[in-house]
């Protein structure tokens, strides 16, 4: 039984994981541009969570918590859109490895800003700082088998965000938008569309969506910290690799997938040994599948 808690615990876990490859993906498709600033985003929006939730008793209030996760959605907004314009925007005709610096140099920034927040601002820990939520201790079982509660709704609002995502992407004119740019940027352009606009919406979409992710996680734990977006962006890597660069539906299994398997090799073998095993399933795929396993036809991009 314990090999079956495991796994649906992974299940829903990995959810969160979903919504950071998503976020990763989504800025990739339309810019051909990893955004390195993605981790950091996910750590600032959950500070910004935590901050909420310690300043006005989230431990015993679920509206609080909905207000927290509310904030966290709009502080990674705001702040992907920042990012964007300083990371992004002046360097659109640059080498593709300068957005890619100037982005980690935001996250290097960002990260040491929280390191110094972190010892200055009486709710904050140096080292680990508490993300109070009534979800903290309710668990309940399903026959024998021990389901964390935070994990179901974290499942949940997961799942619904991929959706309403889905629909977007699928069904709205700024989606159509979208998929053209991802498409062919210059024909789109010629087309009349506003690339400068989509971009923009992708930034703030991608990275609100980081920040629900980043409260989701820091709830899940209990804690958040400056480092916690490095680490993200390192699984989010893994993820959208495995599913291939772009797909937004490989994104999302592919990130219940990763769940799944730290979650097992965690409770199952050492937590220590997790990165080794997704990086080892990594190497096996890119031999035998190099453009991952979701990939669609490949398409030209000016």
């Amino acid at each position: 039984m314990a090999i079956l808690e495991h796994l649906i615990n992974g299940l829903l876990f990995g959810a969160t994981y979903s919504l950071v490859a998503i976020g990763f993906t989504l800025i990739f498709g339309v810019l051909n541009r990893l955004n390195i600033a993605h981790g950091a985003t996910i750590m600032v929006a959950a500070f910004a969570g935590a901050y909420v939730s310690l300043r006005l008793g989230g431990k015993a209030s679920y509206s609080v918590l909905a207000l927290s996760f509310v904030i966290s959605v709009f502080a990674g907004a705001l702040l992907g859109i920042l990012v964007r314009t300083i990371a992004f925007a002046p360097l659109r005709n640059a080498s593709p490895l300068a957005p890619f610096v100037t982005s980690a140099a935001v996250t290097i920034v960002l990260e040491e800003a929280f390191v110094q927040l972190s010892r200055r601002i009486p709710e904050f820990s140096p080292e680990f700082t508490q993300f109070p939520s009534p979800l903290e201790n309710l668990v309940f079982f399903v026959g024998p088998v021990l389901i964390r509660g935070v994990y179901v709704v974290i499942f949940v609002i997961a799942v619904l965000l991929m959706a309403s995502l889905h629909w977007w992407i699928s069904k709205t004119r700024m989606g159509r938008a979208i998929r053209s740019v991802e498409e062919n940027p210059t024909m789109s352009w010629l087309l009349g569309i506003n690339v400068r606009h989509v971009e923009i919406a992708v930034f703030a979409v991608a990275s609100a969506i980081a920040g629900a992710a980043g409260c989701l996680i820091g709830v899940a734990m209990g804690t958040v910290g400056p480092f916690m977006g490095s680490n993200l962006l390192l699984t989010g890597f893994v993820i959208i690799v495995l599913a291939g660069l772009g797909s937004l539906r490989g994104a999302m299994i592919c990130g219940l997938i990763v769940g799944v398997i730290e979650m097992a090799i965690v409770g199952m073998v050492s937590a220590s040994m997790k990165e080794a095993v997704l990086f080892i399933i990594l190497f096996a795929v890119l031999v035998v599948r190099p453009q991952g396993l979701f990939a669609g036809p490949e398409a030209k991009r000016d």
